[in-house]
């Protein structure tokens, strides 16, 4: 979606030319830009977390049973996972603009589903399309910033730090500002209010963003149906695993490894692929792509565990462990915001390697310290300054290795790829207890670092084109 650089002459040049122009009647400011995507993406990070906070509330509005509530925690988290890359595509077909305020609208109408539903059912039906809207949003509120900014020299990877920023506040947030909606209202009042928010930030958005035209080629529906089956279906088994008979759980492995070869052989015949292959072929792309899912596991692994044992270990109420974590997300804003100038001295790659180190390095102490809340304050910031680093340096390497017309399907790789490691995390790690698990995420951590030292270069695509 580049407006200004005239891509080499090929037989992609008038679909490229169109997917990148910008139709706006006057110069959009980059920091109102900035700024109304940065709100967009905090609403719907916010509930990543703050559904947890609901759920006993859920659980004793409606008698619901575990399975039920498993649902209502895990259904935005497992629909965002599966559908981004979906949220991604749309946004190259259509416009990041229009797929960005469209998504906003989605989130709203599906919060008001889940604040008003008369059963268990229809709860788990909201959270599952707020997934959908939020898989809309963050795609394309990265597309949207990689537009602006683009013209201006060394400031795409500020600006998506700071976008980072505001995805590390809306985690912290989303606690603290739910707990109390639920202590002095309900968790219908939560829904509400988010329902409301996302009309107002849609309102504040409409007349600021740019808008930009997708691109003329047909959308590519069985890559993307075969995409949406294969996550779900991977999200799922993550989810289900300890409790599904060993034939189901067979099955669903091979019906995962049929969708992969399925996938393939879709998009080579395709003659418009949603993810070309030789996207996939590009390493640094992939290990990105993988450093995205296994840093983001480490990382809300040990989120979801401590936010746990704080309460079952340490006796803490659950507002009460929610303000404790403040130190990881204090970690987290601050080094998101910094990310910048840090990404500025060491380069993206070198800023990835210094996050993962961080996340890797801190994970190993903090079993050994959990039996005190005060020596926790600390390494918890740590983590919360290595992730506020791997979130805008994946993000940044993830839109420089992007196909021209493809900005949007790399930015829902990246944020489908933290969705389903916050899935696989919350399926894998949180049952193995505080130490066990704590120490299983360093483990995932150490593998991320591997990955960045080995795969992940960053210079972008067309530069190296433009080289040979």
């Amino acid at each position: 979606m580049r407006s200004d650089h005239p891509s080499p002459p090929s037989v992609l040049d008038a679909d490229t030319a169109s997917a990148r122009a910008a139709v706006a009647p006057r110069r959009r400011s980059p920091g109102l830009v900035l700024a109304s995507t940065s709100l967009g993406t905090l609403l719907v990070i916010l509930l990543t977390s703050g559904h947890n906070i609901a759920s006993p509330a859920i659980r004793s509005t409606f008698d619901a049973g575990d399975t039920a509530i498993g649902w209502v925690l895990s259904g935005y988290t497992l629909a965002f996972a599966m559908l981004s890359l979906t949220g991604g595509a749309l946004t190259d077909r259509f416009g990041a603009r229009r797929v960005f305020l469209v998504g906003l609208g989605v989130f709203s109408a599906f919060s008001l589903v889940a604040a008003t539903a008369p059963t268990v059912a229809l709860v788990v039906v909201g959270t599952f399309g707020e997934g959908l809207g939020a898989a809309l949003v963050l795609p394309s509120a990265l597309a949207l910033i990689q537009f602006v900014y683009q013209d201006v020299p060394g400031r795409v990877a500020w600006a998506i730090g700071i976008w980072a920023g505001a995805n590390a506040l809306g985690a912290a947030l989303g606690p603290v500002l739910c707990g109390a909606l639920v202590s002095v209202s309900s968790w219908r009042a939560m829904f509400v209010v988010v329902a409301l928010l996302a009309v107002v930030f849609a309102l504040i958005g409409r007349p600021v963003l740019p808008l930009l035209r997708g691109g003329h080629a047909r959308l590519d529906l069985p890559g993307l149906l075969v995409m949406v089956v294969l996550i779900g279906v991977v999200a799922f088994l993550a989810h289900d695993w300890r409790a599904l008979p060993t034939a189901v759980l067979a099955a669903g492995v091979l019906i995962a490894a049929a969708a992969v070869w399925l996938f393939g052989r879709v998009e080579r015949r395709s003659p418009a692929p949603m993810l070309p292959l030789s996207q996939l072929r590009d390493v640094s792309f992939s290990a990105n792509a993988v450093v995205t899912v296994v840093g983001t596991a480490a990382f809300f692994g040990t989120l979801y565990i401590v936010s746990m044992g704080f309460q079952d270990e340490l006796g803490m109420a659950p507002f009460t462990a929610g303000l404790a974590l403040l130190p990881l997300a204090g970690g987290n804003i601050v080094s998101a915001l910094l990310a910048g100038r840090i990404i500025g001295r060491l380069g993206v790659r070198g800023a990835m390697i210094l996050g993962s180190v961080l996340v890797a390095s801190v994970l190993v102490v903090i079993p050994l310290l959990f039996d005190h809340y005060g020596a926790l304050v600390v390494p918890l910031a740590l983590l919360g300054a290595g992730w506020g680093l791997l979130v805008p340096t994946t993000s940044t390497a993830g839109l420089a290795r992007a196909q021209p017309g493809k900005e949007g399907v790399a930015s829902g790789v990246t944020a489908g790829g933290r969705e389903l490691g916050a899935a696989l995390a919350a399926a894998i790690l949180l049952p193995l207890g505080v130490r066990a698990g704590i120490w299983s995420a360093a483990c995932v951590g150490v593998v991320s670092l591997l990955v960045v030292v080995l795969g992940v270069r960053v210079h972008s695509r067309s530069a190296s084109a433009e080289a040979r």
